[in-house]
């Protein structure tokens, strides 16, 4: 039977491969992640999943009524789907695209 050996080259490409896997797990099972209702950041920001439930104000010449986690700097909807996005504000989780916070920005 012929041994077969391990070269420092191949050892180090299967070692790199291996030691990706745990984070790309953590981020993809992040970025599914909802953030929560008792969130201590939501709670910061006054996060609502329904925007009409926030106390809004006129902000960066956008009407209070136009202001919505989707048309928002830091909102990402390649992220998530099906109504939700990824918020930069909480660590790429995702919040409701009719939500809002008061970390709104506008997108430029």
């Amino acid at each position: 039977m012929k041994k077969r050996s391990t070269t420092r080259r191949t050892f180090l490409k299967s070692a790199a491969a291996v030691g990706l896997i745990p984070v790309l797990n953590i981020d993809s099972v992040r970025a599914a992640e909802k953030v929560p209702k008792d969130d201590p950041a939501a709670s910061a920001l006054n996060y609502v999943k329904d925007a009409s439930e926030a106390a809004r104000v006129d902000k960066m010449g956008t009407p209070a009524d136009d202001q919505y986690c989707d048309n928002c700097q830091h909102y990402d909807a390649s992220v998530g789907g099906d109504g939700w996005g990824g918020c930069a504000l909480f660590q790429n989780r995702l919040v409701a695209a009719k939500g809002w916070c008061t970390g709104w920005v506008p997108t430029s």
